[in-house]
């Protein structure tokens, strides 16, 4: 089954199973790069350089590294974006299926 997943600001501590996997991942899509003390490549960074497709891709490459690493049961299907790059809002939305 194919989940959708964007960035959260809500955490369930005592979520479990799928659930915890899928928050896992939106916490990861939440958290940019450098703001975690000590453990400064955890997190999505986001490049608006143009031209945009570039940054684009490199955007995407580094948040399937990152789901990968720093969550190994969720499997990336596909990575689209939502909001505007000339208004200075971009989300990712990930698609994944999970490996319990």
């Amino acid at each position: 089954m194919t989940h959708q997943v964007t960035a959260t600001s809500n955490i369930d501590f005592n979520a479990s199973g799928v659930d915890e996997i899928l928050q896992n991942v939106a916490f990861i899509l939440s958290t940019f790069v450098i703001p975690c003390p000590l453990y400064r490549d955890f997190g999505f960074r986001l490049d608006t350089l143009p031209p945009f497709q570039l940054a684009k891709r490199r955007n995407t490459a580094r948040l399937i590294e990152s789901i990968q690493r720093f969550e190994p049961r969720a499997v990336v299907v596909d990575v689209d974006y939502l909001g505007d790059i000339f208004v200075g809002k971009l989300e990712p939305v990930v698609k994944v299926i999970v490996n319990e």
